[in-house]
């Protein structure tokens, strides 16, 4: 466009020699330069054009995750070339770590590792692009009355009580299940082998629970199996055992929340 209104002004001037009349209409016709408005148009399209083009945009499989559970999914993409995709994650409650990620096909996936209760900001780098994104790891709980317990077959007297809480998102669960596992494994929920039993809230929308009317339901299952509801594990003999409570909002396991594990010793 700068080439063509330097040749317009030759042709004119060259006309205005020859004929003095024609040189002030000429001189007043629009479009033969850029005016200053259209110059910083076009100049602010290319920058946004460019910043664009260096955007990295970061897809999340939650916009937040429960505290201790590895779930979250971070992916870049428009990514351009190959490499590895650093990441940066910090939260308002002083954590910071870095990452990377290779990129394949234009993305990179990253596996959020388990954190704390906080709001989390994402800066991603790859070359020369850049992109951030923001996720919550909410504020839930589930807190247990001990994580040891001793559970005698023959002297209920001598069955440690098991009761807890739980904190949903900031508030006292007002419905839901605890179920507990044996070693943590909640793979296919209360179909799983190591599936105990679940504990009910009561009152209804207290968040409290304990396992049976004294709270020694816990043991009472693992003794002679009866006490909590369902349950797929039969009595357990003298030994050391592990397990872990999970809480869930529903019947699905989409979302839970888990204890620290409870060491269970089975005594006479």
């Amino acid at each position: 466009m700068r080439r063509l209104a330097s040749a317009g002004v030759v042709v004119i001037t060259s006309i205005a020699l020859a004929t003095p009349a024609l040189t002030s209409t000429a001189a007043a016709a629009p479009g033969t330069a850029d005016s200053p408005a259209t110059s910083a148009a076009g100049y602010a399209a290319k920058v946004k054009a460019k910043a664009k083009k260096n955007k990295i945009k970061i897809k999340k499989s939650a916009p937040g995750v429960q505290p201790g559970i590895k779930k979250l999914v971070l992916t870049a993409t428009k990514l351009r070339g190959s490499g590895k995709v650093k990441f940066t994650i910090t939260g308002d409650n002083g954590v910071s770590l870095k990452a990377k990620a290779k990129a394949k096909k234009g993305k990179a996936k990253l596996n959020v590792p388990p954190l704390g209760t906080g709001h989390y900001k994402v800066k991603a780098k790859f070359k020369k692009q850049k992109g951030k994104t923001k996720f919550e790891v909410y504020d839930s709980a589930l807190s247990v009355s001990t994580t040891t317990l001793t559970c005698s077959i023959s002297n209920a007297a001598k069955r440690t009580p098991l009761s807890g809480s739980v904190r949903y998102k900031g508030a006292p669960a007002a419905t839901g299940y605890v179920d507990f596992y044996r070693n943590g494994n909640i793979a296919g929920g209360n179909q799983s082998p190591d599936f105990l039993g679940f504990a009910s809230f009561s009152p209804a929308g207290s968040g409290q629970f304990k396992t049976g009317s004294d709270g020694k339901g816990f043991c009472t299952k693992i003794t002679s199996g009866s006490g909590l509801a369902g349950g797929n594990i039969a009595p357990l003999g003298k030994g050391t055992y592990t397990f872990q409570a999970y809480y869930t909002k529903d019947a699905g396991y989409d979302d839970y929340v888990s204890s620290n594990f409870l060491t269970v010793t089975v005594v006479d």
